[in-house]
């Protein structure tokens, strides 16, 4: 395939990603149970430019497509989901399979998974603090804010683990016939 075709293959596929990947936050909005499933969602499309056109093409779309959830996107706190972790994880991800030990490798994902929520979240309760309370609800609140946090450490890794299998599959089944429908390669 000529070089110029190749651009244009990415291209498009960088803007279909982006375009998708939106229009999924856009329904994380609408859909309350959907906040952070549709970033997610959308995160694995960006990992399908990553598969099929490199690294360099997918950190485009990552920053077009949060650039342009956070503007477009009503509900700013699923793309801030988005921009913070679930847009690029698929990115690093592959760099962090290559840490050894299984139990290190773990140790660091969940080090970034609790780093980007705790910094996104600290960064909106400074930009918006929230009023004084009773000392019992304050500390009620921290307890179901430590529970969640348990709750999305589980999420997040079978959010990995759902990568992993999806670029398998990808590779093994959509791939080939998508290139095949699209005479590619």
């Amino acid at each position: 395939m000529k070089k110029r075709d190749q651009q244009s293959w990415a291209v498009a596929l960088c803007g279909m990603s982006v375009a998708v990947s939106v229009v999924l936050m856009l329904l994380g909005a609408i859909i309350p149970v959907a906040m952070f499933i549709a970033p997610a969602a959308g995160g694995i499309f960006i990992g399908a430019v990553a598969l099929e056109c490199g690294r360099r093409w997918a950190w485009t779309a990552y920053a077009a497509a949060a650039l342009l959830g956070l503007l477009l996107v009503p509900d700013k706190e699923t793309a801030l989901f988005f921009a913070a972790l679930l847009g690029y994880y698929p990115l690093v991800k592959p760099r962090f399979d290559r840490i050894r030990p299984a139990p290190l490798r773990v140790g660091a994902k969940l080090l970034l998974c609790n780093g980007s929520v705790l910094v996104l979240y600290g960064l909106l309760f400074l930009l918006f603090p929230a009023g004084q309370g009773s000392e019992a609800l304050e500390l009620a609140a921290l307890a179901l804010a430590g529970v969640t946090l348990a709750i999305g450490n589980a999420a997040f890794l079978l959010f990995d683990r759902a990568l992993a299998n999806l670029a398998r599959v990808y590779r093994l089944l959509w791939q080939p016939r998508l290139h095949k429908m699209l005479g590619k390669r």
